[in-house]
């Protein structure tokens, strides 16, 4: 029988077929990899965090109840397993968050969105725009990293980053407020290399 749909795909994996899992990783290792990448920013790390969800899909198939989308549960899975990671290293030491404000719900006036966006990038360069932009994400709390990469790099909806973070959609939208603004205070500092960056491109 040829497996072609999603739901036909899974229910051959709860039966144990390896080729059902091998198809189905196939169509979504490249994704799980690039956003391990965007969000653990180390080949290495990103690389062994894409194999460990793809381990996870196949042994936890079975917890999936076809309540979210099936790309969803996958973002979520990998989301956890790079925060997972994030944390760990942040305990070991290394400096990732300059801006550890609180959430303070949802009932918070949004800024514009739109226009702390284009602040960030209308001082920089097409070509050079990711490595900064990289960088600087890197020194965001972890939850404002993840929130940037799926809205921001990844492309993905408000309501889906909502389904994949498991908060409110109102929440999505302040905390993603919250995320750019840091962003933008981070890319700002009087410090290497955004300093010689910035004033290279302001000259």
């Amino acid at each position: 029988m040829k497996l072609n749909s999603e739901e036909e795909l899974i229910q051959a994996m709860l039966k144990g077929d390896l080729k059902a899992y091998e198809i189905l990783i196939g169509q979504y290792e490249k994704k799980i990899y690039a956003l391990c990448l965007h969000l653990l920013k180390d080949t290495e790390e990103a690389y062994d965090a894409a194999q460990e969800v793809c381990i996870k899909i196949w042994k936890q198939i079975g917890t999936f109840k076809g309540q979210a989308k099936l790309s969803t549960w996958i973002y979520r899975m990998t989301t956890n397993q790079c925060l997972d990671i994030l944390r760990k290293n942040k305990r070991k030491g290394q400096e990732l968050s300059l801006f550890l404000d609180e959430e303070t719900g949802e009932e918070e006036k949004l800024t514009d969105q739109t226009a702390i966006w284009q602040d960030v990038s209308s001082h920089i360069e097409q070509k050079e725009l990711g490595e900064v932009i990289r960088q600087g994400i890197g020194e965001l709390k972890e939850d404002y990293q993840v929130v940037i990469v799926l809205r921001d790099i990844e492309q993905r909806s408000y309501e889906e980053i909502a389904n994949i973070l498991e908060i409110s959609l109102g929440t999505v939208k302040s905390r993603l407020s919250r995320a750019r603004s840091a962003l933008r205070k981070i890319l700002e500092q009087n410090k290497e290399p955004y300093r010689s960056f910035f004033r290279h491109n302001n000259k």
